[in-house]
């Protein structure tokens, strides 16, 4: 199983970035966790889009979710163009204007539900943020790949994310910042304990500042975690 990022900025895109959209992808099978402002250009230089057939959200708030409405126009075109592609399938809390007759479903997901998706296993955890918001864990052939979401850290998430081979973790302020429990998110603090009790065969840290710190948070979490530890970057590819 591959995770490639797609987009790693959190609240808004770098310049020819994206924010949270991540693809799982084996074989033939591919599911977007997330989709968020500048994802569907940027997964353009990876794959067709006409490849994607599920997408998994979060929560609602605009970078894990702006360009699903982009998504369902895309899926919108290429069926008018006869390129064989069936309606989109989403999965969220709510539907917000995911369903489009003929171009998109949505089915209902929340803590407790597992799906069954082109061969994957998905499970979900709530998360500590101001807004219903779903961690995300992937399972396919005996690996494992658990997404935090936006959320900031208690001892549920930890045992959720408990020997993933990948853990996805959202790491929203460098050192010296520490507003992470207030804002439902995590900062470098929260994430290298998050690890230590997880300890995953890789962390990869997402939904990164964009006005710097980067280079910060990875040297503050690898002082205090260590496992193997990289950023996520536009069309990084971790196996797992």
């Amino acid at each position: 199983m591959r995770l490639v990022t797609i987009g790693e900025c959190s609240g808004a895109p770098l310049p020819g970035g994206a924010t949270s959209c991540h693809l799982m992808e084996d074989g033939d099978g591919r599911v977007l966790l997330d989709i968020g402002s500048g994802a569907l250009s940027m997964l353009g230089r990876y794959c067709s889009f006409d490849l994607i057939q599920a997408i998994f959200i979060s929560h609602f708030h605009a970078d894990h979710s702006a360009d699903a409405g982009a998504a369902i126009y895309s899926r919108l075109i290429s069926q008018d163009l006869g390129r064989g592609v069936g309606p989109l399938r989403f999965y969220a809390l709510e539907d917000r204007g995911l369903s489009m007759e003929g171009r998109s479903t949505f089915t209902p997901i929340d803590e407790g539900a597992v799906i069954n998706e082109q061969g994957f296993t998905l499970s979900f955890m709530r998360t500590r943020h101001p807004v219903p918001c779903l961690a995300m864990k992937v399972q396919k052939g005996g690996k494992t790949i658990v997404y935090t979401a936006d959320s900031g850290l208690d001892e549920r998430l930890a045992a959720f994310a408990r020997g993933a081979d990948i853990l996805l973790a959202e790491c929203s302020f460098p050192p010296g910042m520490g507003k992470g429990a207030l804002a439902g998110h995590m900062g470098v603090d929260e994430v290298a304990l998050l690890a230590n009790e997880a300890r995953p065969g890789t962390l990869v840290l997402t939904h990164l500042p964009i006005y710097g710190g980067r280079q910060a948070i990875l040297e503050h979490v690898c002082q205090a975690y260590d496992g193997e530890v990289m950023l996520a970057q536009p069309l990084l590819e971790v196996e797992a």
